[in-house]
Parts: structure tokens; C-alpha cells; sequence
């Protein structure tokens, strides 16, 4: 198009207030005010815009992220409500880190003022594996608040009783490499995601939550969740790994079979449930063996087979239980005979699908 017949203004700047603060959600709090040089149109929507999406990994100097973040706050427009605000806070420097607990602290009251639905907050001290953000829990007391996220961030105590009775709205609740040092409890949630958890010396995370539907627990770091009211559950992910150590391996395993059991037992009422135990395969003192394989439901497990090590030194008879020509059988002969078993050992028995279903 002819220079002389090029538009005046650019086609962007014509949409609604509403759509261009949709575009600038995709944006950090930094990318966002640099819009303000592209036209008039955009020069003060950054002020207004409801997503505040704050990354110190945009900034050489966390100072320099520290006043331009509680300057931006500052110049909001006063009236102007907030959707969400996502906080990505990485540290590289000890003296700093100081400040960080008291820096999140003020920046989530400013948003819980201004009725944001969603907080989230990515806690990262590059100078160590595993020192969390302290938040004062005090400070979560909202209306409006009905997601939160949390990643390497110290529940303490209280922290969860505070989000029961000051955010009545709460719905959605996902902690990340926390550290948790309470009882979750809550009336409110409806989805719950615990992953690479920490515990307290107790070694336990005592779940009650009545109106979760969707649940994921994963790979907790020590401990283990105990669920004691969990009956609106209809989809739940458990992924697990063994964490109980001792000197006696019978120990271990009842230890093992005790945390399997209790929680197949807690989610027997859910319709969807995907459950992955990453345990000890050792089993010194067991003599016969019993596997019934379904052909609709042992795929993932027969394909981790060869990748397990297993050790029964008392080993002395292996079972299989299948259909008839199930392909898998010989994966499963394999697999114990490549772990000393001989043939005659492993006796296969085939019985009708109805059968291996009950």
C-alpha cells in the first residue's frame, strides 16, 4: 500500500479495551507497560490491565525488580480491579533474599485488595536446593480469591486454616515443592495438586477435604498424604515413591502394603483413578508368587518389567494367570527368567476374561 494511503493509526489499537488487555495477559508486567510507546491508544492500558504477570528473570539487577514492581503497583489506576497475579521470584543473591518474604507479602495483599481471583507465586534461591519462601498467612483474607499456586513456597502452621476461614471461595489449590508443615483442611476445594511435597518431622500430610472432586498427589519427598476425608473424589492421580528405610525388610514391606492399602481403600469410590507405586521390587523371604494378567489392564506394568530390577532369593514357584494366548505371558516368562528362575518354576494357567476380571 501507497505510503500516501496507509492507515493513520494501526488496526490493533481499534479493538475494545476489553481484547487488547486480553492480549497484554500474554504478556509480563515489564512487556505490558513497554506498550504504552506503541500509540496514544496504549499509552495508559497497562494501568487498568486485570493480569499482573511480574518475572524477576526479565531484570539484570533484583533491585531494579523490586522498585519497578512496587512502582507499577503503585501507578495502577486506583479503581481498577485485578484478575490474577502471578508472581516468578528467582534469587541469586543471600542478602536479598531477605527482602523476598516481605517484597511477596506486600505485593499479594496489594492484589487481594484489588478482588483478584487467582494468586500464584514461583519461588526459586538459585544459591541453594531447597530454602522456601516464607509468606505470612495472615495476609489471605479474601472474597473473591478462588485459586492459588504455590511453588517452593513454607506453609506453616495455620497456613491452611487461614485459606479456610479468610477465603471462603477457594477452589483450586496447587502446591509444587512446598513445604508443608500443617493439616490441608478445607470445606472450599474442589481441586487439589500436591506435588514434590515436604513434610514435617512427622513424616505425614493429613489431607480432609469433603468437596474435592479431582485430586493429584506426586512423588511426595518424604512422608506420605493421609486422607481422611476425601469421599467427593471422582478423578484422582497417585503417583508414589517408597520412602520407608529400615534394617529389617519385613518392615519395609508391611510398611509398603500398609501405604498401598490405606490408599486404594480412601479412593474406592472414584471413577477415574491413575495409580503409579514406584516401590522396593525385593522381596527376600517370599517362595511362590501369584500375577493375574488382564490384557486391558497390565500394559503399563508389563512395560516397565524389564526396566526393574527384582530380587526373591527364596523364589520358588511363580504363577501366571491369563487368558488364553495372551501376548504379554511371554514378557512376564522372560523378564523371571532373566532374574534366575528356571522354567520349571513358572507354571501358566489360563482361565476365561470373565474370570480374570473377579
Amino acid at each position: 500500500m501507497a505510503a500516501a494511503h496507509a492507515p493513520s493509526t494501526d488496526m490493533l489499537s481499534d479493538f475494545p479495551e476489553g481484547v487488547l488487555h486480553r492480549i497484554m495477559s500474554f504478556l509480563t508486567l515489564r512487556q505490558a507497560v513497554q506498550t504504552c510507546i506503541l500509540s496514544q491508544r496504549w499509552c495508559n492500558l497497562w494501568r487498568s490491565m486485570p493480569h499482573i504477570n511480574a518475572d524477576s528473570n526479565e531484570f539484570d539487577d533484583l533491585w531494579m525488580f523490586r522498585r519497578f514492581v512496587k512502582r507499577t503497583l503503585k501507578l495502577r489506576d486506583p479503581v481498577a480491579t485485578m484478575d490474577s497475579f502471578c508472581l516468578w521470584y528467582s534469587i541469586d543473591d543471600p542478602y536479598i533474599y531477605d527482602t523476598a518474604p516481605e517484597d511477596a507479602n506486600k505485593w499479594i495483599s496489594h492484589a487481594l485488595q484489588k478482588q483478584t481471583s487467582a494468586v500464584e507465586v514461583y519461588f526459586e534461591l538459585l544459591i541453594s536446593d531447597f530454602i522456601p519462601l516464607a509468606l505470612d498467612h495472615s495476609a489471605f483474607t479474601s472474597l473473591y480469591l478462588t485459586k492459588v499456586c504455590f511453588s517452593n513456597v513454607m506453609l506453616d502452621y495455620g497456613f491452611f486454616k487461614q485459606l479456610e476461614m479468610g477465603c471462603p471461595a477457594l477452589e483450586h489449590l496447587s502446591l509444587h515443592d512446598c513445604n508443608i508443615l500443617d493439616e490441608i483442611s478445607s470445606q472450599t476445594l474442589k481441586v487439589l495438586t500436591i506435588i514434590d511435597t515436604h513434610t514435617a518431622w512427622e513424616d505425614t500430610i493429613s489431607i480432609s477435604t469433603p468437596s474435592v472432586t479431582s485430586l493429584t498427589l506426586s512423588s511426595p519427598m518424604d512422608g506420605m498424604a493421609v486422607l481422611k476425608n476425601v469421599e467427593s473424589v471422582v478423578t484422582a492421580s497417585i503417583k508414589l515413591i517408597d520412602h520407608f528405610v529400615s534394617d529389617d525388610d519385613d518392615v519395609d514391606l508391611i510398611s509398603d502394603i500398609r501405604c498401598l492399602r490405606q490408599y486404594l481403600w480412601t479412593l474406592s469410590g472414584v471413577k477415574n483413578l491413575e495409580f503409579y507405586y514406584l516401590g522396593r521390587e525385593n522381596s527376600p523371604r517370599l517362595e511362590k508368587l501369584t500375577l493375574k494378567i488382564c490384557q486391558q489392564r497390565s500394559e503399563g506394568i508389563i512395560g516397565e518389567l524389564n526396566e526393574r530390577s527384582f530380587t526373591c532369593e527364596q523364589l520358588k514357584f511363580v504363577e501366571v494367570i491369563c487368558s488364553k494366548n495372551d501376548p504379554q505371558v511371554s514378557i512376564v516368562e522372560d523378564f523371571f527368567l532373566n532374574n534366575g528362575m528356571t522354567a520349571a518354576q513358572i507354571h501358566i494357567r489360563n482361565v476365561s476374561i470373565h474370570s480374570l476380571r473377579h
